[in-house]
């Protein structure tokens, strides 16, 4: 058991060697070495070479790789004119807001004002009655006072420019 253990394990060592081969060949056809990479890519390519091995890829096809480069790339430029728009939509309401606090603010003017320009009722109430104390007194005199049926406009102007010659 223990040789027929042995056997398969050094199988597959024997198949990740040709795989890893296979692989390096197949980056040197995209004029890809391994060299031009950052630490931080490597750590991404030995996550993708994970990937690859749990899930038992073994081809290596750059269309893939094309194809999902294109669609992230594509993504990207969604997301972009997305946040673009959404930048727009964000400045339109803030002009919105902006305008409508200088309307508030123009409002609370108007109504500071008007509140300074109100006559408590009480006082208007009073008011209000002298004025129809006065507008009653003056309909008394006006009954009271008789005018002739023949009055002579004419000759009261005439009376009144001679008394201002004086």
């Amino acid at each position: 058991m223990i040789s027929i253990d042995n056997l398969k394990t050094q199988e597959e060592i024997k198949a990740l060697k040709e795989l890893g081969q296979h692989l390096e060949q197949q980056l040197q056809l995209a004029s890809i070495e391994l060299g031009d990479f950052s630490d931080e890519d490597l750590g991404l390519l030995d996550k993708c070479a994970d990937l690859y091995a749990h899930l038992h890829i073994h081809d290596f096809n750059l269309n893939y790789l094309r194809d999902f480069y294109f669609a992230r790339k594509k993504e990207r430029i969604e997301n972009q004119q997305i946040k673009v728009q959404q930048q727009i939509e964000l400045q339109k309401v803030k002009d919105a807001i902006d305008e409508a606090a200088k309307e508030v603010a123009v409002l609370e003017r108007f109504k500071s004002e008007a509140e300074k320009r109100i006559i408590p009722e009480n006082i208007f109430q009073q008011k209000q009655n002298q004025q129809l104390a006065t507008k009653q007194g003056l309909l008394e005199r006006q009954k009271a006072w008789k005018t002739p049926k023949e009055f002579n406009m004419d000759a009261l102007i005439d009376k009144v420019e001679s008394l201002e010659r004086r």
